[in-house]
């Protein structure tokens, strides 16, 4: 080290670093969120089509808004079939008809628009989500549906964006069919594969996808769902990509935020109905104070108040009313899993580390999957001929809807089947990647090489030490090498190379546990 020239007669202290540069790791858990929003701006000023950071659901309704303000009509069911199979949303004791009896009805929202954006972030949060990025592709006025050509562009802003380490578009399953079968859908393949593509091209994020058409999956036709998503994923940058089957019925979305303007386009009908239900419980409004004061809130229903009070009025005093908002939240709590499992892996990512299974775990804010999967129908998700798997998410007896499975579509490959492999590899590639960009134009020789050797050893010592690699002893888990004659040739040197090898060995998850059990007779060897 050269000595420094001093002019002036003094005492001088200079401090060395005792350490060598060291490698902070990124972070795992960041989903770029892709959709519709209710509106898009900061202070004023609009940010479509602009990935926007957020820590919060409060920062998301503060800049996106809330849920799409779906409105309803009420339908009568007269088919006694669909009465005998209990087909109806509520029903109500008519006292005043020709034939007074029950009478049975239907909510059937009057818009084909329908948006899982906002309820999958809520999801996410519900799931222990933490940062995120949201990139809103344009606002859901009436009348609006789902477009693949926006959702590309939402996708291509994230391409340019530093930071996100999932990407999650759960609108992708609302986009329009192609065929006469409801679950075949060109738009979605479109989407699916440039999700894919661009993990693979960047190596520092993994798409979640779902099923597309889940939501009409029976006992004899989910299989078919299944081999038509494992089509349109196509057969490229599989190990960036993981998929989940079936959806959720969620308990993020509450009666409290239905009234009966949700109700509007059958206020007449819902006012009759009501009436009925006042009549069954309070009397003849000539014979009763409570019952006309009832009445008289029913006839207000029209009018320009402030329908927050009156709705609380009514379904204090009205039953039916809050059965009805009850049946509403319901219809707009079925969702699609790739939110919550964003928030299953930050959890993981932040209570494990990134190398344990996202599996395993019970869901917040899930009631129950849409379609019951057993083991018998697992096999073939699990473990498909072409690899391609789709993990599944199992309700079991005292735990709920639990994450049955950890597999990303390259199911066949012995390198990437696991998604804590993928995803551990990209959190170390990545770090590394970040620490070395301040050895760029140094000096390519013996100094830095020993240098960055120790820096990256540094940084996977401690991985280990936290059990993200397997081995007993440091030696086993990794190797890092850089040097002339080990990495690198004369001529790797002449052309600017510098080369760092660094091998690992991956933890890998039991994934099969068999118990084996022998009985031991007494006096018998």
């Amino acid at each position: 080290m050269a000595t420094s020239m001093y002019k002036t007669p003094g005492v001088y202290v200079k401090e060395l670093p005792a350490f060598a540069p060291s490698i902070v790791g990124v972070q795992t858990a960041v989903p770029a969120f892709i959709g519709y929003t209710e509106r898009a701006s900061i202070n004023g000023k609009p940010v479509l089509n602009k990935a926007i950071p957020i820590a919060s659901l409060a920062d998301y309704i503060e800049i996106f808004g809330q849920d799409f303000p779906a409105e309803y009509n009420i339908e009568e069911v007269t088919d006694a079939d669909k009465i005998a199979k209990g087909d109806f949303d509520f029903k109500v004791f008519d006292p005043n008809g020709p034939l007074p009896g029950e009478k049975f009805y239907n909510l059937k929202q009057t818009s084909s628009s329908e948006f899982y954006l906002y309820n999958s972030v809520r999801l996410f949060y519900d799931n222990g989500g933490g940062d995120a990025f949201v990139v809103s592709v344009g606002l859901y006025p009436e009348g609006q549906t789902i477009s693949k050509d926006a959702l590309l562009k939402g996708l291509a802003v994230t391409e340019e964006q530093v930071g996100p380490t999932m990407l999650v578009i759960p609108d992708a399953v609302l986009l329009p069919s192609s065929g006469p079968d409801p679950w075949t859908s060109t738009d979605f393949q479109a989407v699916a594969r440039e999700m894919l593509s661009q993990c693979g091209k960047l190596q520092d994020r993994v798409a979640i996808l779902d099923v597309y058409g889940t939501q009409h999956a029976k006992k004899d036709n989910w299989e078919t769902i299944i081999a038509q998503f494992r089509k349109d994923v196509g057969d490229t940058y599989l190990s960036y990509g993981m998929s989940y089957f079936p959806f959720l019925e969620t308990s993020v979305v509450s009666a409290s935020e239905f009234t009966y303007a949700n109700v509007l386009p059958s206020l007449t009908k819902l006012q009759e109905i009501l009436s009925w239900e006042r009549e069954n419980l309070y009397g003849p409004t000539d014979k009763s104070a409570r019952a006309k004061a009832v009445q008289d809130d029913i006839d207000k229903m029209d009018e320009e108040l402030d329908v927050k009070k009156l709705n609380q009025n009514l379904t204090a005093a009205l039953p039916l009313l809050l059965d009805i908002e009850n049946t509403l939240a319901l219809k707009n709590n079925t969702l699609p899993p790739s939110g919550g499992m964003a928030g299953v892996y930050t959890f993981i990512d932040g209570t494990k580390g990134v190398w344990n299974a996202p599996a395993n775990v019970t869901m917040q804010a899930v009631v129950e999957p849409t379609f019951r999967i057993d083991a018998k129908q697992q096999e073939d998700l699990n473990v498909p001929v072409d690899g391609k798997a789709v993990d599944a998410i199992r309700d079991f007896v005292g735990r709920g809807p639990v994450v049955w499975g950890a597999r990303t579509l390259d199911g066949n490959s012995n390198d990437y089947r696991y998604i804590q492999v993928r995803r551990t590899l990209i959190y170390i590639e990545q770090s590394i990647k970040t620490a070395l960009n301040q050895f760029v134009f140094a000096a390519n020789d013996g100094n830095t090489w020993s240098t960055v050797v120790a820096m990256v050893s540094s940084f996977l010592q401690s991985v280990w030490s936290q059990g993200g690699l397997m081995g007993a002893t440091a030696s086993e888990a990794y190797t890092v090498q850089c040097g002339l004659g080990s990495t690198m040739t004369g001529q790797d040197i002449l052309n600017g190379y510098m080369i760092v090898q660094v091998t690992l060995q991956m933890i890998r998850p039991a994934e099969f546990i068999e118990l084996t059990f022998k009985q031991k007779m007494e006096g018998v060897s």
